[in-house]
C-alpha cells in the first residue's frame, strides 16, 4: 500500500455488514451468509439476484469526489445463469447521473435474451456526453445490421439483405475505427438472406437464420422462395456448423440461455413455438400463443419470452403462463430486459415503454418517438443499461432516447435518416435495430424497416454501426465464469482501470479538459444498481482513498 493511501471502507461480509475499517455499517436485506471451504476463508454474503441487497447510508468519506481511489472486492456468479447478471457495487445518482458503478452483464444482442457471459463493466459519471462516432459499415450493399454482440473480448455485428445473396447473411468482427473483418455466410441457402438473431451461450457463438424482411419471411414476396430458419455454431474463421432443424420456420427470431440450455424463439409460420438444443437436437418446448416469438429474457429464476403483444413465463415441458396480454393497447413487444429488479418491455405501435410493478400491474414509463396525432408507427426495437442509465433504441427515425423518470425521456440522437422520410411510408422508415455495450461504449446498430438492400439512403446512414461514451467506461469483456474472482476498480487522475485477478484489463481516460466529480448523497448499495440485483456471492469489500500499487492489487489476490 502507498503511504498516502487510507483504507476508508472494509466490509469483510463474514456474517454480517459491519464496516471494519470505520463506522459505516450496513444494513442487509434478504442476504445469507456462508462459510468453510466453498465460500472465501472468512466468510461471503449470498444474494438471491431478486430482493436481497446491502445498503450503506451515504457519508461525507464515502463521497469520492474527484480523489483517486481503489475498490475491490471478491465476486462469484451464479454459476448457472437463471436470473440476469446484476450490479456488485452502486453509488449513483440517477437524476444528476453522479457516481460510480460496477456491474456484471452478459451482451444482449437485441431480440435475443442476456448472452451467460459474465463481463464486468465498471463506469463512473458527472454528467458528461461524448459525440457518436461512425464506426463503419461491415457490408457495404446492406441497409440493415440486424444485431451485434460481444463474444471473448470482439463486438460482432449479423446483416441482413445485400446486392446478391451471396453477400447477405454474414457475420462482420470490429477491427476499430470504421473497419469489419468478414467471418463468412451464415448457412449457404439463399433463400435466407439475414442474420436474423445472435447471442453467445456456454462460451459458443450462434446465430439464427431467416428473413428479416417479412414479406420474404411469409412467402409473400413476388418471385422469393424462403428457406428454413437454422441456428449455427460459429467454427471460427468464416465457417459456421447447422445444428440442423428447428421447426418449420421462416425466421429464428429469438434466441435464449437460460439454465445451461440455449432456447429458439420462432415466427408464426414455424407456430411460433420454442425449441430448446439438447446438444444434438432440438426440443419442442410448445407454443406460447402461436404468434412471432419476438424476445427471451431469464429473470427471477423463470425464462420468459415475448410474442405480439403478450408476455410468458416458462413452466417447463411445453408449459407457459401468460402474465400480460396487450396492456395499453400495445400489439407487439420487441425487446425485454430486467431493471432494478423490475420486468420492462419495449413495445409497439405507440412506443410505450411499460415495466411491471411488484402487483404485476404494468406502470407506463414513457411514450418516445414521434408524437401522438401522427399514425403510429414507434417500435421501441431494444432496451439496454449503460453506465448507470437506460436507453432506447427505436424506428421509425432511427432515435435513442434515454430514461430520466416516468413520462420523462431525454431524445439523444438520430442516427439514420432519408429526404424522403414520410411516417406513412414504410419504405423510408429507419431503426435502431440493436444496442451493445462494449469497450466502455455503447453502440447502435442502424436500418431499414424492410432490410431491403434496395432501400440505401442517399447520405449512406443505414446499414452502420456507431458509438459514444457517457461518462468513462472500462469493461472486462472474457467471461469470469462462476468461479471466485478478484476485482479491483481503480480512477487515478483522468485515468480508470479495471484489474481481473490482479491482472489489468482495460483502461480508460477522461476526456480533455473534463474532471468527474463523482460526490453524490446516494446510499452505497452493495449488490444492487441501476442494472439489477446481483446473483451470486460477494466478500471482503474495501475502498481506499488512494490508489494501490499493482503489485499490492496482485498481493490481495492471494487467498
Amino acid at each position: 500500500m502507498n503511504a498516502d493511501t487510507r483504507l476508508i471502507g472494509h466490509w469483510p461480509l463474514a456474517g454480517n455488514t459491519d464496516d471494519v475499517a470505520g463506522a459505516n455499517h450496513g444494513k442487509a436485506e434478504s442476504v445469507t451468509y456462508t462459510t468453510g471451504p466453498n465460500g472465501q476463508p472468512n466468510g461471503a454474503a449470498e444474494f438471491n439476484g431478486t430482493d436481497s441487497f446491502i445498503q450503506i447510508e451515504d457519508k461525507h468519506e464515502l463521497r469520492l469526489g474527484t480523489n483517486d481511489f481503489t475498490l475491490s472486492a471478491w465476486v462469484r456468479c451464479e454459476s448457472t445463469m437463471t436470473h440476469m447478471l446484476g450490479d456488485i457495487v452502486s453509488k449513483f445518482d440517477t437524476v444528476g447521473r453522479t457516481g460510480l458503478n460496477i456491474h456484471v452483464a452478459g451482451s444482449s444482442p437485441a431480440y435475443s435474451s442476456m448472452s451467460d457471459q459474465r463481463h464486468v463493466h465498471f463506469g463512473i459519471d458527472d454528467g458528461y456526453i461524448g459525440e457518436w462516432q461512425d464506426c463503419g459499415k461491415p457490408e457495404p450493399s446492406n441497409s440493415l445490421v440486424t444485431t451485434i454482440a460481444t463474444w471473448q473480448g470482439d463486438m460482432y455485428a449479423g446483416i441482413a439483405d445485400a446486392d446478391t445473396p451471396e453477400k447477405a447473411c454474414h457475420v462482420f468482427r470490429y477491427k476499430g475505427e470504421q473497419s469489419w473483418e468478414d467471418c463468412g455466410r451464415v448457412g449457404k441457402d439463399h433463400g435466407a438472406l439475414s442474420v436474423t438473431s445472435m447471442l453467445v451461450h456456454d462460451d459458443v457463438l450462434y446465430a439464427g437464420s431467416g428473413n428479416w424482411d417479412w414479406a420474404k419471411a411469409e412467402d409473400e414476396f413476388p418471385g422469393f422462395t424462403p428457406s428454413k430458419g437454422y441456428v449455427y455454431a460459429y467454427q471460427g474463421g468464416m465457417d459456421w456448423r447447422n445444428l440442423g432443424d428447428v421447426g418449420n420456420s421462416g425466421r429464428v427470431i429469438s434466441l435464449g440461455s437460460f439454465a445451461g440450455n440455449l432456447y429458439a424463439g420462432l415466427d408464426k409460420r414455424g407456430e411460433g413455438k420454442v425449441f430448446r438444443y439438447d446438444g444434438t437436437k432440438w426440443i419442442d418446448c410448445g407454443t406460447p400463443d402461436g404468434k412471432n416469438v419476438e424476445s427471451f429474457l431469464p429473470c427471477g429464476g423463470f425464462l420468459y419470452a415475448a410474442t405480439h403483444g403478450s408476455v410468458y413465463r416458462y413452466d417447463g415441458d411445453r408449459s407457459w403462463t401468460s402474465i400480460c396480454n396487450c396492456p395499453f393497447g400495445i400489439n407487439q413487444i420487441h425487446t425485454m430486459t430486467e431493471i432494478a429488479g423490475k420486468l420492462w418491455i419495449g413495445t409497439w405501435p405507440q412506443g410505450y415503454v411499460l415495466r411491471q410493478d411488484d402487483s404485476g400491474e404494468w406502470i407506463n414509463a414513457g411514450r418516445l418517438g414521434i408524437p401522438e396525432g401522427l399514425t403510429e408507427c414507434n417500435e421501441v426495437m431494444d432496451l439496454r443499461v449503460y453506465n448507470g442509465k437506460i436507453y432506447a433504441g427505436l424506428i421509425p427515425k432511427s432515435q435513442i432516447w434515454r430514461y430520466e423518470t416516468d413520462g420523462h425521456w431525454t431524445l439523444m440522437t438520430s442516427l439514420a435518416s432519408r429526404p424522403d422520410y414520410d411516417h406513412n411510408n414504410k419504405d423510408t422508415w429507419c431503426r435502431i435495430t440493436s444496442l451493445n455495450a462494449f469497450k466502455g461504449k455503447l453502440f447502435a446498430a442502424t436500418g431499414t424497416c424492410w432490410s431491403r438492400a434496395e432501400h440505401q439512403d442517399e447520405e449512406d446512414t443505414l446499414g452502420r454501426v456507431h458509438g459514444f461514451t457517457a461518462g468513462q467506461v472500462c469493461s472486462h469483456e472474457n467471461d469470469i465464469g462462476g468461479k471466485w474472482t478478484h476485482i479491483t476498480a481503480v480512477r487515478q487522475g483522468k485515468e480508470t482501470r479495471l484489474y481481473i485477478d490482479g491482472t489489468c484489463s482495460a483502461t480508460s481516460h477522461a476526456p480533455s479538459k473534463v474532471t468527474f466529480d463523482l460526490t453524490n448523497t446516494s446510499p452505497l448499495f452493495i449488490a444492487y444498481g441501476s442494472q439489477t440485483y446481483f446473483k451470486g456471492a460477494i466478500s471482503d469489500l474495501r475502498i481506499y482513498d488512494g490508489v494501490l500499487s499493482d503489485d499490492a492489487i496482485l498481493s490481495n489476490t492471494e487467498r
